[in-house]
């Protein structure tokens, strides 16, 4: 099987299966640097890529780790395709290990820093819309972007996350509600998409329009993300479950909740801190100390 039939063929599925455009993009751009590195060196048909093979390819990557880790995962998924399609007779990625992939930290906004940004955009409306919804709906930039006055019902958000299908719903504040209700600039059913051009392209722009008034409010570092992040803390920081704050997030599973978000966990820390506290009631040692201390 030629590697051009099978890219052909594969990305045709994943179009067929109504996969998100994003999905599409990483195989394409993945597809094409095959193509590239394949061409240089003489490699045409898919059963030339072995694990050795696959593995020098690998090694002339220079993208980021998480990029890295994303590929690996979009090539096992083809070749098990590739397999079942009966183009191999094995699976060559079996010892194809993912790199270590370490987070940044999250850094969600103070308050003082929201207030600068909310100040901003004051003689924006869209913009101070747009960040108010973030802030207090925990929606990625592209799901705010998108969002349709049908997804709003009184104070009340109700709509599925692009990329995990989830289920979102959380209470406006008033504040939100009136910001969102002043926009008035177009007849679209969106409040800040027209839904004639890609979810991406109007998310582009409008991530470069609150990079502007975040230049403006002085605040560094801004990325649209720290807005979903502040949601997700402050719901943190006053007692709210990992396990709410994951379902308001939309996010499909809590393990990627917690892997962002543990140290922000209030509610598990002082869980923790109680139990080590019981625990150290009983321990003879700390009592003889303890007793020992009281003496002199």
């Amino acid at each position: 099987m030629k590697l051009s039939e099978a890219f052909s063929i594969f990305l045709h599925e994943v179009r067929a299966r109504k996969r998100s455009d994003s999905t599409f993009k990483n195989y394409d751009y993945l597809f094409r640097d095959w193509t590239r590195y394949a061409n240089k060196h003489g490699l045409t048909d898919l059963n030339s890529f072995t694990q050795d093979e696959i593995r020098l390819w690998r090694d002339s990557w220079t993208t980021r780790t998480s990029t890295t880790k994303l590929r690996l995962t979009l090539l096992r998924t083809f070749f098990r395709f590739a397999v079942k399609e009966g183009w191999i007779d094995h699976f060559p990625m079996s010892n194809v290990l993912n790199p270590k992939v370490v987070s940044n930290p999250t850094l969600p906004f103070n308050r003082d820093e929201m207030l600068s940004l909310v100040v901003a955009a004051e003689d924006h409306i869209q913009e101070k819309a747009l960040i108010l919804l973030m802030r207090y709906a925990g929606l990625s930039i592209q799901d705010a972007v998108t969002c349709s006055r049908n997804h709003i019902n009184g104070d009340t958000l109700i709509l599925r996350r692009a990329k995990t299908g989830e289920l979102v719903i959380a209470y406006l504040p008033d504040p939100v509600i009136e910001s969102l209700r002043s926009i008035t600039l177009n007849r679209s059913p969106y409040f800040f998409w027209s839904g004639e051009s890609k979810p991406a392209t109007a998310t582009k722009f409008w991530r470069q329009r609150l990079k502007a008034v975040a230049r403006k409010a002085g605040v560094a570092d801004f990325k649209p993300h720290r807005l979903r992040d502040t949601f997700a803390v402050e719901l943190l920081s006053n007692d709210v479950s990992i396990e709410d704050v994951s379902t308001l997030l939309g996010h499909s599973s809590i393990n990627t909740t917690e892997r962002h978000y543990a140290p922000w966990n209030k509610a598990r820390r002082n869980r923790l801190i109680q139990i080590t506290q019981n625990a150290n009631l009983n321990d003879p040692l700390l009592q003889k100390l303890s007793k020992r201390s009281q003496k002199n």
